[in-house]
This record gives C-alpha cells, sequence and structure tokens, in this order.
C-alpha cells in the first residue's frame, strides 16, 4: 500500500510540475527553448524516482517470495521433526509396554518355580507308615519303642531336627518335593563343611496285601547313585535307633 501511494504522489506531482511549467511558460517568464529543457529535467528525475520506486517494488517481492519459501520449508521441517518425535515417542512406550510386559512375565514365572518348590503330596502320603520292600515281596518298616510305625513326614522332621541340634556342626537340610506320576519324589540335600550329601527318595502310595495303607519307599539315590536294598534297611535301623532316642 505504500508503494501505490508513492506512485500516486509521483504522478500527482508530475502533473503539478507540468501545469506549473505550462503556467510559466504562458506567462512568458520562459522561453520556449528553456520551458522545453526544464521539463526534460524534469522527466528525467521523475523517471530516475520511478525506476528506483520500481526496483524497490521488484526487491520487495523477491523477499516476498523468499519469505513464503523460508516458511514453507520451515513448515515442513516442523511437520517432519513433529513426526520423529511422535514415533520416538511411540517406540518409548512400545519399549516401556513391552518392558512391563517382561516384568510380568519374569514373575509369573518365579511364582510358578517358588510354587513348583512348595509342592507337598497330601497329609495321609506323609502321615501313612513308610516300609520298604524285600526281594522276597515283604513290607517292613521302622517302629519306635512305643510301637508306633516311622512315617515319611516323620522322616523329613527328623532329618531337619538332627541339624537343628547342632548348629554348630554348620550342616543345613534343603528338601524339595517332586510330583512324578503317581510317584513324589523327595530330595533331601545336606551341606556341611566337609560334606555334601544329595539323598533322593521316590515314594508311592501303596496298599498292602493284608490291607494296610502304606507309603512305599520304592528307590533311593545318594549323590544320584542308586543305592542296594539293603543299604537302605541299614539307614532304617540307624534311623531306627535315632528315632527311639527320641
Amino acid at each position: 500500500m505504500g508503494a501505490d501511494w508513492s506512485l500516486d504522489l509521483l504522478e500527482r506531482e508530475l502533473a503539478a510540475g507540468f501545469a506549473l511549467l505550462d503556467g510559466v511558460e504562458r506567462s512568458g517568464g520562459l522561453a520556449n527553448g528553456e520551458s522545453q529543457a526544464l521539463a526534460e529535467g524534469v522527466l528525467r528525475c521523475m523517471n530516475g524516482a520511478l525506476q528506483k520506486v520500481s526496483e524497490s517494488l521488484e526487491a520487495q517481492a523477491k523477499l516476498g517470495r523468499e519469505l513464503a519459501r523460508t516458511r514453507e520449508e520451515f513448515r515442513k521441517v516442523q511437520q517432519e521433526q513433529d513426526g520423529r518425535i511422535d514415533r520416538l515417542e511411540s517406540e518409548l512406550a512400545q519399549m516401556r509396554q513391552a518392558r512391563r510386559d517382561e516384568m510380568r512375565r519374569t514373575a509369573q514365572v518365579r511364582h510358578a518355580e517358588a510354587a513348583a518348590c512348595r509342592q507337598e503330596p497330601k497329609a495321609e502320603h506323609l502321615s501313612r507308615p513308610l516300609v520298604l520292600r524285600s526281594q522276597q515281596g515283604d513290607y517292613f518298616g521302622v517302629t519306635d519303642r512305643h510301637g508306633q510305625a516311622l512315617s515319611l513326614g516323620g522322616f523329613l522332621r527328623l532329618v531337619e531336627g538332627r541339624a537343628r541340634c547342632a548348629p554348630q556342626s554348620g550342616r543345613t537340610v534343603a528338601s524339595v518335593w517332586e510330583p512324578r506320576a503317581e510317584l513324589w519324589s523327595l530330595t533331601v540335600s545336606i551341606l556341611g563343611p566337609r560334606e555334601r550329601t544329595c539323598y533322593a527318595l521316590d515314594t508311592r502310595p501303596l496298599r498292602t496285601p493284608s490291607g494296610n495303607e502304606v507309603t512305599l519307599l520304592e528307590r533311593m539315590l545318594v549323590d544320584d547313585r542308586p543305592v542296594p536294598n539293603d543299604y537302605v534297611v541299614r539307614m532304617f535301623r540307624q534311623l531306627r535307633d535315632a528315632f527311639q532316642e527320641d
């Protein structure tokens, strides 16, 4: 709008200049040649001014185009930057969700493992008399001086109790149950400064030919090696002696 106003002003001034020259010429103040020379000088000045205004307008238009181009480039860069930020935020949210899912799965696995370690057979499996079967098919167990049979639970309490009664020995006992089809496998680890022994007992519920409900010690392993039946018998006798002392 400023440029339009400048052109109008130049036109009005040009018209006023010619009117002034025409008036002076008519009044006889200037000769015809002088009036023409003065008019040509005024025209040259006005043309120079018009040229400068035209150049100024062209420069302004060029600056306007450059400014528009710069704004468009800035808008595109801003859009790309916003897109990158959105992608990064999305990836970060996915990573956080994956981490939460992994932590939840890990907690579930640990809970399942802990629950598996806490598995135990039913109370009757622990409370029934613990018996062995000889090669001839006879069943025999261990009884205390009152004639009460040693149960699987009593056997475990006896082993663990021995470690608690002698804390100065530095011996610890850890036991884990594991179900296997119809069997319950009991692993007893005895750890001490000079010993490290692992007992594995495979037991299962059984009804004897005479109708007694018992828990059969079907197999025993010591440090992953099967032991003969006579070894188990000797161990039961030693347990009986210790059991009767209690």
